[in-house]
């Protein structure tokens, strides 16, 4: 039974190359638009991925970056980014937002700011 298990591990960590696998993000971040002849508006709703609570994320009040949008440096996985735009006959809008898994931060992007890729 032992050596069973042992070989199992050796397996696991054969498979990932020794490493730990990096845990799952906890945060998940989902934006779409609403969109009809007269107006157009941006929802995103945040959810907790381990228990399911969710949060209907206001635009209006999240901080706005200005200029570079970089962070400390962190783990892969640990920031999600969702755009989209909003369209009316008179009006197009594109608006980004960035989600900090680990924190559930979250702040809009603004595109004007950042820097363009490639150069």
């Amino acid at each position: 039974m032992r050596r069973a298990v042992a070989v199992a591990l050796l397996m696991t960590a054969c498979g990932t190359g020794g490493r730990a696998e990096p845990p799952r993000p906890r945060y998940q971040l989902v934006c779409d638009s609403a969109d009809t002849a007269q107006q157009s508006t941006l929802f995103c709703v945040r959810t907790d991925t381990r228990n399911g609570d969710a949060f209907v994320i206001d635009l209006d009040r999240l901080p706005i970056t200005s200029g570079a949008s970089k962070a400390a440096d962190e783990r892969d996985g640990t920031y999600q980014t969702v755009c989209d735009s909003t369209v009316t006959p008179q009006k197009s809008d594109f608006r980004c937002v960035r989600l900090h898994t680990g924190t559930g931060d979250v702040i809009v992007l603004r595109l004007s700011e950042l820097p363009h890729w490639p150069r």
